[in-house]
């Protein structure tokens, strides 16, 4: 296979492992690990686009962590870099697929982030570059299963807009393709098709690839996070409020998970009519400082003013 034999001749079996361990610590939260791991990787590989994509890929994800919009800049920063090393690469080496991956899926991280942040305009600037250096990678290699998660977004993504088709269903097939063979999007995949369950209010399919892979990883918030709202969106209150108990245990020293994970358990208490509980926990939420341009935060605040009134109102007119 011309991909498997690119990645030998590109990397020794050091550098391979090392990009392994760097990968799965950024998904249980070991954030300094997988970012000093990836630094060794971009010294050695000075050329190669490998090291700045994941690097971006690390930051957008502490970004979504943390909620700190200090990563902004890192994350565009290396997600240039990763293109113009690649635009270089693939000059050197036109044949080497990985190359336009890598170019292909930066742009992708920056939509990722644009979607985020509710940027349309940024978002569809992004899409047409992704898709044809994905595309590109796919020709030159059709087994290079990385490219699937890009290609599949952007295949459901169409689904949702007038005139361009009306077959999610492809772009999920392409997402689990990912799922099971991506080498370096794998577990993002994974991230992204429970979300996109979620969305679709099909919660059991969510919840049927988070638990096996939550076995595995058990403290990951990356993986949590989604695990609470697939099972909130079935009204299994009980078992979400068990889950939104964990969250606030492991985030124990992280402002912005916490101060998520106590909105969920006040929406939960609050559905479970466990009003006193639901106070306590809206305004503990509530008292948590965090910045106010974090993804969700304002909408949340909201909410939980919301919640509060309403406790109150149905308390006081007790």
């Amino acid at each position: 296979m011309i991909t498997l034999i690119l990645l030998i001749s590109i990397f020794s079996p050091e550098t391979d492992s090392l990009l392994n361990e760097a990968i799965n610590c950024s998904y249980i939260e070991d954030f300094a690990r997988a970012e000093s791991i990836l630094v060794v990787v971009k010294e050695r590989e000075v050329e190669h686009p490998i090291a700045y994509f994941l690097l971006s890929s690390l930051y957008e994800m502490m970004w979504v962590d943390r909620g700190d919009s200090s990563y902004r800049d890192r994350i565009f920063s290396y997600a240039d870099s990763a293109i113009n090393k690649g635009k270089k690469w693939t000059k050197n080496y036109p044949d080497d697929p990985w190359g336009y991956f890598f170019i292909g899926g930066s742009y992708t991280l920056k939509i990722f982030y644009y979607v985020m942040k509710e940027d349309y305009l940024g978002t569809f600037v992004m899409i047409n570059p992704a898709i044809y250096y994905l595309e590109k990678a796919r020709d030159l290699d059709s087994t290079l299963t990385d490219v699937y998660l890009g290609l599949g977004g952007w295949e459901y993504m169409k689904g949702h807009l007038p005139f361009m088709g009306k077959d999610k269903e492809k772009g999920l097939s392409m997402i689990r393709k990912a799922i099971k063979d991506a080498r370096f999007v794998s577990l993002y995949s994974t991230l992204a098709y429970a979300n996109i369950c979620i969305r679709e209010e099909d919660y059991d399919e969510a919840i049927s690839i988070l638990e096996p892979l939550l076995s595995k990883i058990p403290d990951s918030r990356t993986f949590t996070w989604p695990l609470i709202k697939a099972y909130y969106g079935k009204k299994e209150y009980c078992k979400s409020l068990e889950i939104a108990d964990k969250l606030i245990r492991i985030s124990a020293n992280n402002d912005y998970s916490r101060f998520e994970a106590y909105y969920y358990k006040a929406k939960i208490l609050f559905d479970l009519e466990k009003l006193e509980e639901a106070l306590i926990a809206a305004e503990t939420a509530l008292n948590i400082q965090v910045e106010k341009d974090a993804p969700h935060v304002k909408d949340i605040r909201e909410d939980l003013l919301e919640i509060r009134k309403e406790i109150k109102n149905k308390t006081e007119g007790a």
